[in-house]
């Protein structure tokens, strides 16, 4: 403002009017200096301060001033006015309101700040949800801090590699979980077997129906009580003749008999005999993750004295306990480690190796085991939000220091009329609180959209995923998060203005000083940018090599799907091998099946049969941890593509019969004939399952590795024996098809039908879609964070060029002299561009400096590919040189568009 005006508003204006009247008079005389000739601007000006003089001097005004004077509100026009120079609630109400007025008037910065605050305070949401329901939230059961995992330890196997802290817990057999029960450390222990139940045909074929045995203490651990009927009395849990009771879930209930109270006393009705319904579990009970994958819908009592319960080999109780009082996990820890080396002296069989080493047993606190190795991936991510809302606080900084750098004129006069620092930098602040509050509202949107997505995409491994959800909590957070976000991105400026004065405000030094603060922040930002793409570089390039990687055979037009041998009307004597024969003739007569084999596991499915197998000369009580077993048919190999490196496939005349055969897979020969000395021919010896006597096979081929669990996994020994001499009650056929997998799918089941209308058809699907089921996790975090850096990209290029539109805009004088004294244009474009390449080389070279180091938290993420990876070093390098380039660019070009001879007439 010039000195004549601001001379004359001092004398004009006094009150409690005038912030309102000397900030819209400095505001709006810069906002048409910008868009008008200067000598407009001043004539504009001199009206709007003589009708506000008029307006203090009309009459009744005074007594709107002395109602001011006794702490009254007024303005000199006789409207109502908060006054601006009070403090408390009143005073920030009334700079909120001049604070939104004065933003309208700039809408572009406004809401560039929103949308930068909205897109970090927004992925911090979608992340915090997560993070706050998977690892902060109580499990919801009564009391769920005493309740404990409790499972078996194998020896060398006593900690998880995955999650530090968390013991590696297996199933446990019946007889040592009733040796657990008299543990002091629990109050009480229960275990539950999974199990199915077969429902009749309805129309679609023969339904499987997840359900479970449990043991008498397993709902008294989890404190629940039924909403309908009964829990089982403790004599049912003894082995009985005639049906036993059944207990249904609420889902199964309300779906299957439609919510009808009278069900008690019904048959279940399965194509098993059924039992006797006696209870309802309560709606929303839902059983613990580590106990069962998915709540079973029937509940049967476990009766202890079955045969199937008397060997301690047979580990298949998952256990869940709950702690005595002023007992911890540690104790319970301790006590059952004595219990489990008293059981292997008590009890060697089934809890003892050959070679001595025994079983043990192990506690975890029951939501440590159910989040698990998941918790140091959200903390991953978590950071990363953080890092996301560090560029949009930095970004908005930036953009609110360029508005105080504009508003200096402004600024000044407030001060030269009286106004305290602490009262501008109120004002400020205030404005920062705006901004702050209308992108916690776009966060909160984004958060939502972000939830949803994240729900739907992300890994179906990661717990608790069904009760993640925005709720008033996360809403709190997000509001405080944006609060502190505006005020964090307001506070810089705001504290440079208190530490300046007038003059400071409009002298070259300080004016320089705030071009450098800028430069630091757009530097921080790229910073920052590139340190989440080298991240999501890393994994991407990752997730390329783990696409890429050889799985060992074709998939392409492969399907499989499993099913059980035993059915009911079977013919007397039919061997399992013989039923094998039987499905495959099925399969082989369905329309659209070019060729059929079977074996017990497929590709890409972790191996569900670990034999033990011993070379030639070693003792019986020889450990050998890791080894693969299958059982597959002649054709296997022809099926799916796996080359046979040496030797013969499997014929007929291996029968049961014959000479025990086998073949093994390269990674066996790397491990136990390292020299090149002969395989073929070669004997092994594994107890045979049936009469568990050691028998010998001969090795009579070698086939090519092929991915058995998970690419990233590899391939670990493996041995195949031929379906007639393994007993394997499960079959996978694998089909070649030469039509689509949805259209096939019934037609197979059809053709399965005609084996059994009792034994249902499961897991059928492509191996493709196989495959593609075990690489969500590897694509979801690659996304995740490439979705993060991609917008890390944005806010830092958009921050880059504000700053430098924001430089070229203060300097159009200075540049339009340059040319008129002779600077080509093109030198000139090359002086902001240069700028634009220092700022970004800074902030490339930062960024590069921290991947290096916090690109290794993401080594157990990475599958052939190391954290400090040069081609996504290099990448990221490369991609923000060229977006910052390009940021650059407009406000390089728009320095040469001024005109000379506008500048020397404006002079």
């Amino acid at each position: 403002m010039p000195a004549a005006e601001r001379l004359l508003a001092g004398l004009l204006i006094r009150g409690p009017g005038a912030d309102f009247v000397v900030g819209d008079l400095a505001e709006g005389w810069h906002h048409d200096r910008s868009g008008l000739g200067a000598r407009r601007a001043r004539r504009r000006l001199r009206r709007r301060i003589l009708a506000s003089a008029r307006a203090w001097w009309a009459p009744g005004a005074w007594r709107a001033r002395r109602r001011a004077a006794r702490g009254g509100s007024g303005r000199p026009d006789g409207r109502a006015v908060v006054r601006q120079g009070g403090d408390g609630m009143g005073g920030w109400t009334g700079d909120a309101r001049y604070a939104v007025r004065t933003l309208i008037r700039r809408p572009v910065l406004a809401l560039g700040v929103v949308l930068t605050l909205g897109l970090g305070v927004g992925a911090t949401t979608a992340i915090y949800s997560v993070v706050d329901t998977v690892l902060l939230r109580p499990l919801d059961y009564e009391d769920a801090g005493r309740l404990v995992a409790v499972g078996t330890t194998f020896p060398g196997r006593e900690w998880s590699a995955e999650a530090d802290g968390l013991m590696h817990l297996a199933g446990t057999s019946y007889l040592n979980f009733v040796e657990f029960e008299g543990a002091r450390a629990f109050e009480a222990l229960g275990g539950l077997e999974s199990a199915g139940v077969l429902m009749p045909d309805q129309g679609n074929g023969p339904e499987l129906v997840t359900a479970a045995r449990v043991t008498e203490g397993f709902f008294r651990t989890l404190r629940v009580s039924p909403a309908l009927g009964r829990l089982f009395h403790p004599e049912e849990y003894v082995q009985g003749e005639d049906a036993g009771p059944v207990l249904l879930s609420h889902g199964a209930w309300t779906r299957r008999f439609g919510a009808d109270p009278g069900v008690l006393g019904r048959t279940l009705g399965s194509a098993g005999g059924g039992g006797v319904i006696v209870g309802v579990l309560p709606p929303g009970f839902e059983t613990p993750e580590v106990v069962a994958a998915h709540t079973p819908e029937f509940w049967m009592p476990l009766q202890g004295g079955h045969p199937r319960y008397a060997s301690r080999g047979r580990r298949s109780l998952i256990l869940i306990g709950r702690l005595a009082d002023g007992a911890t996990v540690n104790d319970a820890r301790a006590e059952m480690t004595a219990l489990a080396d008293r059981l292997a002296a008590d009890h060697p069989d089934g809890n003892v190796y050959p070679d001595g080493s025994h079983f043990g047993a192990g506690v975890n606190g029951l939501l440590e085991e159910t989040v698990g190795p998941s918790a140091r991936m959200l903390v991953l991510f978590l950071g990363a939000a953080g890092l996301l809302l560090l560029i949009a606080v930095l970004n908005a900084t930036t953009l609110l220091t360029a508005r105080a750098l504009d508003r200096s004129t402004e600024l000044g006069v407030r001060m030269a009329l009286g106004a305290g620092s602490a009262r501008v930098v109120r004002l400020l602040l205030a404005e920062s609180v705006v901004l702050s509050v209308a992108g916690g509202a776009l966060g909160a949107l984004v958060g939502y959209a972000g939830v949803e997505a994240f729900v739907r995409y992300g890994q179906a491994s990661l717990p608790r995923m069904d009760e993640v959800a925005v709720d008033a909590r996360v809403l709190a957070v997000t509001l405080a998060v944006a609060l502190a976000s505006g005020i964090a991105a307001g506070l810089l400026p705001a504290l440079r203005v208190r530490r300046g004065t007038l003059a400071g405000l409009h002298a070259r030094g300080g004016r320089e000083a705030g071009t450098r603060m800028r430069n630091a922040l757009v530097t921080l930002q790229l910073a920052v940018a590139v340190l989440l793409l080298s991240g999501a570089g890393v994994l991407f390039h990752s997730f390329v090599a783990l696409r890429s990687a050889d799985p060992g055979f074709q998939p392409a037009g492969l399907m499989s799907f499993q099913m059980g041998v035993k059915r009911p009307g079977a013919p007397e004597g039919e061997e399992t091998w013989q039923a094998w024969d039987r499905i495959l003739e099925e399969v082989r007569a369905t329309p659209g099946v070019t060729a059929a084999a079977a074996a017990s596991n497929v590709p890409f499915q972790s191996p569900s049969w670990a034999p033990r197998v011993l070379l030639p000369g070693e003792p019986e009580d020889t450990r050998r941890d890791g080894v693969a077993g299958y059982v597959v048919t002649p054709g296997y190999l022809d099926v799916l593509g796996i080359p046979l490196r040496q030797g013969r496939d499997f014929t007929r005349t291996d029968g049961p019969d014959g000479p025990w055969v086998a073949w093994v897979n390269e990674a066996w020969v790397r491990e136990h004939h390292p020299t090149d000395t002969e395989v073929l021919g070669s004997t092994l010896r594994m107890v045979d399952e049936a009469s568990q006597e050691w028998r010998e096979i001969q090795v009579v081929g070698v086939v090519g590795d092929v991915v058995q669990s998970r690419a990233e996994e590899g391939a670990r020994p493996a041995v195949y024996l031929p379906y007639t001499q393994a007993d394997w009650p499960l079959v996978q056929p694998l089909m070649a098809v030469a039509r689509p997998p949805e259209v096939m799918a019934p037609e197979i089941r059809r053709s399965v039908a005609r084996f059994s209308g009792m034994v249902p058809v499961q897991a059928l699907m492509s191996l493709e879609d196989r495959i593609r089921a075990t690489r969500t996790s590897p694509r979801f975090h690659a996304v995740l964070l490439g979705t993060f850096a991609a917008v890390a990209l944005l806010l830092a290029s958009a921050g880059l060029y504000a700053s430098l539109a924001h430089a070229v805009g203060r300097r159009r004088r200075e540049l339009g002299i340059r040319m008129a004294l002779g600077a080509r244009r093109q030198g000139l474009r090359g002086m902001v561009m240069l700028q634009a390449a220092r700022t970004a080389g800074l902030g490339i070279v930062l960024g590069l400096g921290g991947a290096l180091l916090l690109n290794r938290t993401l080594r157990g993420y990475l599958f052939e590919v190391q954290p400090d990876d040069p081609v996504a070093l290099t990448g990221a390098a490369a991609v923000l040189a060229v977006v910052a380039l390009a940021a650059a660019y407009l406000p390089a070009r728009r320095a040469t568009s001024v005109d000379p001879a506008e500048v020397l007439r404006a002079e």
